[in-house]
């Protein structure tokens, strides 16, 4: 018996099938009801699976709903028609299109043989550059990376109710973040997940295992070999949702900010540091209570206030427009975000964001940034600085 059939026959043993009805808080929605049962109906397994089975049970509204099926992402196609787009090289998969909504439709995978790793160029040690060994429902759950995210559910079938192979409802009641097997070599298949277990911590305040923690310490440094497009798109989620302040602290508590954002983790403790963590609580509080635009642009300008301040501010708040400005605020957003190629136009909105900033503070100048393209965005970010520093701002 191989290691994989001789685990996956160990989880089977294991698995829990536990009452829907008593433990989902939250209500799916109907129209991932209906992809689900659209698959089913064409003769394919179908489960929503991983954070949205894990918001449900506790009570939030998933923002996303990924599902999983025994179906290839071709035959996912074949049953949808144009609403079905096959993405992804390193990990294929589908998207379906109802309405506004966007359903990520995974096919089930299983880890792949060495004999399958050494087949694949590229696809050397533990990193798992290319994921596209199917396999079953058991094994797929045997390859995700916690175990909070190894929950699957029919929403067609509430008897059966919801399915964990690896003990995630357990360690979801418990707020325990869990690898599903040796944290190290979790973590090496796929560096990012070092990020996606501080997001864990930071947005449920959930716990990391002893191994875990240990691990994430040990390993930070190992975001280094992801692709730098990969964790600019985290760091774009992350801006975007109510808990940045909580999941930034979590990164820098296992000495991993250090490697997203360098120049937020050298001044976390001082200062200016402490401005900018002022800011994205103020930020987090606003989001959660619907008051601020979910921008990334904001939030990645937001985020520069402080070191702009601390830099050009002299002796006042904010600072001054002088000639030249508009350069020297490109450059700096160049630099604050060097790690990462963000394209230009994004660049300049941000830069134009902070532009706009010495402006709020002069009530005639105010009046005449009404007609800017970023003027709603400069506005929330310099409401979150004045809510943060306590400013007085004349009208």
């Amino acid at each position: 018996m191989s290691k994989l059939t001789k685990r996956s026959a160990e989880l089977n043993r294991a698995v829990k099938k536990e009452p829907a009805d008593k433990l989902l808080k939250g209500k799916v929605s109907k129209t991932a009801v209906r992809v689900v049962d659209t698959l089913k109906q064409a003769g394919f397994e179908a489960y929503i699976v991983g954070g949205a089975v894990r918001d449900l049970v506790l009570g939030r509204a998933p923002k996303d709903y990924d599902l999983a099926t025994d179906a290839t992402p071709e035959e996912v196609k074949q049953v949808f028609g144009r609403r079905a787009r096959i993405i992804g090289r390193r990990f294929r998969l589908a998207h379906v299109y109802v309405g506004r909504s966007v359903y990520e439709v995974s096919t089930f995978r299983r880890e792949p043989t060495m004999e399958e790793r050494k087949g694949r160029p590229g696809d050397n040690g533990l990193i798992v550059w290319r994921d596209n060994v199917y396999g079953t429902l058991e094994d797929d759950a045997c390859r995700r990376d916690f175990t909070v995210n190894a929950l699957y559910y029919d929403p067609t079938d509430r008897d059966r109710g919801i399915i964990d192979y690896c003990g995630g409802f357990n360690d979801l009641q418990q707020g325990v973040v869990r690898t599903i097997g040796d944290p190290y070599t979790r973590l090496a298949e796929d560096p990012v997940r070092i990020l996606r277990a501080c997001k864990l911590v930071g947005q449920y305040g959930f716990k990391p295992s002893k191994k875990l923690a240990r691990q994430l310490a040990a390993g930070a440094e190992s975001i280094c070999m992801s692709s730098m497009a990969r964790l600019l798109e985290e760091i774009y989620k992350i801006l975007k949702r109510p808990w940045s302040g909580p999941i930034f602290a979590a990164c820098q508590e296992v000495a991993l900010l250090q490697y997203l954002l360098p120049d937020l983790a050298a001044e976390w403790d001082h200062a200016t540091g402490e401005l900018a963590r002022d800011m994205l609580d103020v930020r987090d509080r606003r989001l959660a209570a619907g008051d601020l635009y979910p921008s990334r642009v904001t939030g990645m300008a937001m985020i520069m206030v402080p070191f702009l301040q601390h830099d050009l501010g002299h002796d006042g708040p904010l600072w001054r427009n002088f000639n030249g400005i508009d350069r020297i605020l490109a450059d700096r957003v160049r630099d604050f975000y060097g790690l990462y190629k963000i394209p230009r136009y994004s660049r300049a909105k941000i830069r134009d964001v902070l532009l706009l900033q010495s402006a709020f503070l002069q009530p005639r100048m105010r009046r005449r940034l009404t007609a800017h393209q970023e003027y709603s965005r400069a506005r929330d970010v310099f409401e979150v600085y004045v809510s943060a520093t306590g400013l007085k701002v004349s009208t």
